[in-house]
């Protein structure tokens, strides 16, 4: 009796065991480091840490970010996953401009940030696993998978550039260039429009009026963030009033499905941008002050402004910049008319700079000045 006792005892503990596997299993397939939701993705993530290790090198980044503290600057050897690479690569963001939220495990409110600096090549978001040669472990808690974003400072002395405990990034709904192009009765008043950027206020309120060139939300224009070149495409289509047209796949880089292509064809096709010699357009790298002055000279000849033959009478050995040598000469004609006629004010002085990337509030002074004024 006693034995059948023990016999029904070990039966009853192996059933248990049994059944218990698939709710153990299930616990730990929901373990995750970061969600990645949103309207503005194709593909909704959940990613282990294991997932963000495994990416493909050229995903991968492991260099010093710096960072401001109470306590002074510090630095930080971050090893993670670019978000750019995730977003494009795995998430499949469906436009350039959007929201982007960091929800924190612990509830500390994070700003939003915007798509566009995500996705700049500059400011390196990463999605850090292991900092100073150490796992992430901000909620003292060994066993959960733990993330830290980082990226890189714009701006001396700036403050929250590191995001800890990030478990959720929320992209919202994308604004698509066509947004762009209807034009708004009224001027926007941008909160963030300091008096390092006053230069630039009247032409970023009139090209707003205009359907031109639009804020980031809540009041903000962001006027430090860069333009990408596909950007640029979709503003001085805008601009000239060129209709989007169907993508012939003429770029190696260029999808008929991103929501550029039908105005880097148009911007192509008045040959206001030209792609690389490797076939490729680089639709999302930072435009820069010598690429910005070649469109707005190649707009402004388009749009009646100025005649070819008068603008290549305008020399860089004229010009009153003093790195004027250091503008190349596919870009020389095009800078030295746009000086002369003080498209360049409140953005370069006795400098031009040409390999400097553009900021977006001299892309507007530069816009507007060149075609609007």
């Amino acid at each position: 009796m006693l034995g059948k006792k023990m016999k029904f005892a070990t039966l009853l503990l192996t059933l248990v065991l049994i059944l218990s596997q698939p709710a153990v299993f299930a616990q730990e397939t929901d373990k995750y480091a970061v969600e990645i939701i949103g309207a503005g993705v194709k593909t909704e993530l959940k990613l282990t840490l294991e997932d963000l290790e495994g990416m493909p090198a050229e995903a991968q980044i492991e260099e010093a970010y710096i960072y401001n503290s109470k306590t002074g600057e510090k630095s930080a050897k971050v090893k993670g996953v670019s978000l750019a690479y995730i977003l494009r690569e795995k998430a499949g963001v469906t436009g350039e401009n959007a929201e982007v939220t960091f929800t924190a495990s612990d509830g500390y409110p994070i700003d939003p940030q915007s798509l566009q600096d995500i996705l700049n090549t500059e400011l390196k978001y990463v999605l850090a696993y292991e900092v100073d040669g150490e796992a992430v472990n901000n909620d003292g808690i060994a066993e959960n998978e733990e993330i830290t974003v980082y990226r890189k400072v714009k701006a001396a002395g700036e403050f929250g550039t590191v995001f800890k405990m990030v478990v959720k990034i929320t992209v919202g709904e994308p604004v698509e260039a066509t947004d762009v192009s209807e034009a708004t009765s009224e001027a926007i008043q941008f909160t963030d429009i300091t008096e390092t950027y006053q230069f630039a206020e009247a032409a970023i309120q009139e090209l707003t009026k205009k359907g031109i060139i639009s804020g980031m939300g809540d009041g903000k224009f962001n006027p430090q963030g860069t333009l990408t070149r596909a950007q640029i495409c979709t503003m001085m289509a805008a601009s000239l009033g060129y209709e989007p047209k169907e993508y012939k796949g003429g770029f190696t880089d260029v999808n008929a499905s991103d929501w550029f292509a039908p105005y880097v064809q148009a911007a192509a096709d008045a040959g206001l941008f030209t792609g690389y010699t490797d076939g490729s357009f680089k639709p999302n790298q930072p435009i820069t002050r010598q690429e910005m002055a070649a469109v707005a000279g190649k707009a402004a000849v388009e749009n009646g402004v100025v005649a070819q033959e008068k603008m290549d009478k305008f020399v860089m050995e004229k010009s009153k910049f003093t790195d004027k040598d250091s503008v190349p000469a596919w870009a020389a004609n095009a800078v030295a008319w746009l000086e002369a006629q003080g498209a360049f004010t409140g953005v370069a002085a006795d400098r031009f700079e040409p390999a400097k990337v553009v900021n977006r509030a001299e892309a507007a002074v530069i816009l507007y000045n060149t075609l609007f004024k």
